[in-house]
Formats: structure tokens, C-alpha cells, sequence
């Protein structure tokens, strides 16, 4: 068989063959909290205090209270059943806010997943907001937390591509031992799927230019002839 009916063939084979494959999408989560499991601070003992602690900020001047796993009766693994280091307790000495900033990217879709975990060493609550996300249902929403395990929650979120998101939490006013501590802190976004072209519309290109190079090869040799 001449070459230029084999490449014919061969592009034709390919067209038909991969035609039905679906094109594919590629896509990503992307997590905006910075040192969520608090984990960028220095210190050994049962508790201490950070005066600065990397991704977040605190209306406490004397800084941040950390706490080592499982230390003073707290659980020594976290709601994941992994052992997590160190966690932020919300109240050191008076009602603080503890609070992270973070603006959004530009091509994520609208869902977004915000997660932590929360302790306490008494039947203790503490309120936690997001400020900036479109469902604005975490204004200030109470959270409650046992002494004995760590308590997972989680809340779906609706957001909007390039916005600021603000996470926040606060401890019980009236007393420390009562208010929550937090570990594994989360907010998880999604990439908009890019669109991938379909093989069989790569391989249609490819069998266009494989039968332009097979007829100018036979005119060419039909001149020669």
C-alpha cells in the first residue's frame, strides 16, 4: 500500500477510534487558612504564651495561649484521630477575639467548606463568625464544646470569587476554663474546572493536516509522473 494511503488510513483510524472519549477537566481545592493546626509557634511546656502567632491576629495584647496535646486533661488526638501538637485556647486573660483574613482567588466556584475543631474542659461555648461569605449565616453563631472529646464542626459556605473572608473566634467572657479551644482550622475552595479539548477534536486537526500532507505528496508525484 502506498505511504500517503497508510497515512489516510492510520488518521482516519484515530478520529474513529477516540472520538467518543469525553474531554477532561482539571481542577483543585485550595486551602486559605494559614497554620490552621497552630503548629508555627514555639514552646514545650503544658501551656504558653505566643506573643505573635503566624496567620493570625488577637485583640489580646499579651498575645496568643497555645496548649500541647494533651496536656491538663485535654484529648490527645484530635476529631481525625491524629495526634495534632498544639491548639489555641480563645481566652487567656480576658475575652479576645482571634481572628485570620484571607481574600479569595478569582476562578473558584461558589461553594466553600469551613471546618475546625473545638474542645473545652468544662461544658464550655464561644462564638465563631465568618465575615464576607454571600451565606452570612456564621455571624456570631455559638458554638458548644464537651470536656471529654474534640467536637468537629462543619459549615458549608456560599462565597464569591475575589472576596475578603474574615474567620473569627471568642471565648467565653466569664470564664476561661469554659471556653473553647480550637485546633484544625479549615476553609476549603474549589477551583473552577478549565476546560480540556477533547482528543477527538486534537485528532481531527490531526488527520486534517495528515491528508494535506498525503494530497500535495500524491500531486507531487502525479507532476513527477
Amino acid at each position: 500500500m502506498k505511504l500517503f494511503n497508510k497515512l489516510a488510513i492510520a488518521a482516519v483510524g484515530l478520529v474513529l477510534g477516540f472520538s467518543a472519549i469525553p474531554g477532561q477537566a482539571r481542577a483543585a481545592s485550595f486551602e486559605m487558612v494559614t497554620n490552621g493546626e497552630f503548629e508555627e509557634a514555639q514552646g514545650t511546656s503544658n501551656w504558653f504564651i505566643a506573643p505573635n502567632l503566624n496567620g493570625w491576629e488577637t485583640s489580646e495584647k499579651a498575645g496568643f495561649e497555645l496548649w500541647n496535646q494533651g496536656k491538663i486533661g485535654s484529648p490527645a488526638i484530635g476529631s481525625d484521630g491524629l495526634g495534632t501538637g498544639k491548639h489555641l485556647e480563645t481566652n487567656l486573660h480576658r475575652n479576645a477575639t482571634i481572628t485570620q483574613s484571607f481574600t479569595l482567588g478569582n476562578n473558584i466556584d461558589t461553594n466553600a467548606l469551613f471546618s475546625f475543631d473545638a474542645w473545652s474542659r468544662a461544658a464550655g461555648t464561644g462564638t465563631v463568625s465568618v465575615l464576607g461569605s454571600m451565606s452570612g449565616n456564621l455571624l456570631n453563631t455559638t458554638i458548644s464544646a464537651n470536656g471529654s472529646s474534640w467536637t468537629e464542626n462543619l459549615f458549608k459556605l456560599s462565597v464569591m470569587a475575589g472576596e475578603k473572608i474574615t474567620i473569627g473566634f471568642q471565648g467565653n467572657q466569664n470564664s476561661s476554663v469554659a471556653s473553647p479551644h480550637i485546633d484544625q482550622v479549615s476553609f476549603l475552595v474549589n477551583e473552577i474546572p478549565e476546560s480540556v479539548p477533547e482528543p477527538a477534536s486534537i485528532l481531527g486537526l490531526l488527520a486534517v493536516g495528515a491528508f494535506g500532507s498525503v494530497s500535495s505528496l500524491k500531486h507531487k508525484r502525479k507532476q513527477e509522473a
